[in-house]
């Protein structure tokens, strides 16, 4: 299925025929903190076929690696956050066999519990003179090890394509070091190569050492509806239709396009992009903690806005929705008796609409 339209974005000529730009990415997030075992579990090795059932075409596989505090500079596989190289193998290969193509998703994991967006340090700030702490040098060494080692695994299992990082929000004005990390990467890795950024991140940064990447993944989470409150109150929002939703995101068609012409024209996937089966969510889909009830339409009814409004761009290649699986335990959404209210979308009206578009050709 012809997605891009290779005229009017900048595609790589030794990936132009590559499945990374000839689909459209109906695609998934898997595995998010999943610890070592989780991919070896009865139930989670017959994910993929139901997967595939649901129309998932793509999706990440994530791999924990991990760093103890936000300030340090050393990183690790862990004996209880990092899933283990037969397991993924075995889970890589289950997914190829029901047809689903990978994007490679190492993720770095603090072990204090901060956002992997929180690394940074001070830089130049030292006040004895003549000493300087090298903390950006020795972080990137042990991430450069880091990099090298999943861009191998990846090269092993013929995983699809590699994200390269995601979401280190703090490190990304460290330019030549970024990349210095994609040559090294590249040497190891044969396949396309992408680095998963946010709103803050293009808007804080230059990211000039994004022309080192293939296209670009955006950590995107879009309010579809318009806020009834301050603070919102989830449960009095009035309902909101798909085409209220579309009317709503429509001005975020032209700042896309302008994200994927400040970066040479790349192509551009929403690597991560959901609101969760709860009403009112839709006015802040990133929020995973407020209290409300079940609403699968709503959920449903966003995923839709979201491909319709996207679908025309020549720049746009898909999503990836988070998530299909829940691995930590967030007991207010098992609170009402009519459904999960988490981000997942099995049995959920949701489903039926990814379907829907997974057979689709643009």
């Amino acid at each position: 299925m012809e997605m891009l339209n290779k005229s009017k974005v900048n595609v790589p000529e030794r990936f132009k025929d590559h499945p990374v730009f000839n689909t459209l990415h109906c695609g998934m997030n898997f595995g998010f903190m999943a610890k070592r075992g989780y991919y070896s579990r009865k139930e989670v090795l017959a994910y993929p076929a139901r997967m595939s059932k649901a129309g998932i075409n793509w999706t990440t596989l994530n791999a924990n690696f991990c760093q103890e505090h936000f300030y340090s500079r050393k990183m690790f596989l862990d004996f209880n956050y990092s899933s283990g190289e037969l397991e993924l193998a075995e889970m890589a290969r289950r997914l190829h066999d029901n047809g689903i193509k990978i994007l490679f998703k190492p993720c770095l994991t603090l072990l204090d519990s901060a956002w992997m967006g929180m690394v940074n340090f001070p830089d130049g700030q030292q006040q004895i003179q003549g000493l300087k702490s090298s903390y950006w040098d020795e972080w990137f060494n042990s991430f450069t090890e880091s990099a090298k080692y999943f861009a191998d695994f990846a090269e092993r299992l013929e995983l699809d394509a590699l994200i390269v990082g995601a979401e280190y929000y703090g490190t990304e004005g460290q330019s030549d070091k970024w990349s210095k990390v994609i040559e090294e990467v590249r040497k190891i890795y044969p396949g396309p190569l992408t680095y998963e950024f946010t709103c803050a991140s293009r808007k804080a940064y230059s990211l000039d050492w994004f022309k080192g990447l293939d296209f670009l993944s955006y950590s995107y989470y879009p309010p579809a509806c318009a806020k009834n409150a301050e603070p919102p109150v989830l449960r009095s929002n009035p309902p909101c239709t798909v085409d209220d939703m579309v009317n709503y995101l429509s001005s975020r068609k032209a700042k896309i396009m302008s994200i994927s012409e400040r970066f040479d024209n790349k192509p551009i996937v929403f690597t991560e992009i959901g609101v969760r089966s709860g009403h009112g969510c839709a006015m802040s889909p990133v929020d995973f903690m407020q209290e409300t009830y079940y609403d699968g339409e709503e959920q449903a009814n966003y995923m839709e806005a979201v491909f319709r409004t996207f679908w025309e761009l020549p720049q746009w290649m898909g999503l990836y929705w988070w998530k299909w699986d829940e691995t930590q335990n967030r007991p207010h959404y098992h609170t009402d008796p009519k459904g999960d209210m988490g981000f997942t979308i099995e049995g959920k009206p949701a489903e039926k609409v990814l379907k829907q578009w997974a057979s689709k050709e643009k």
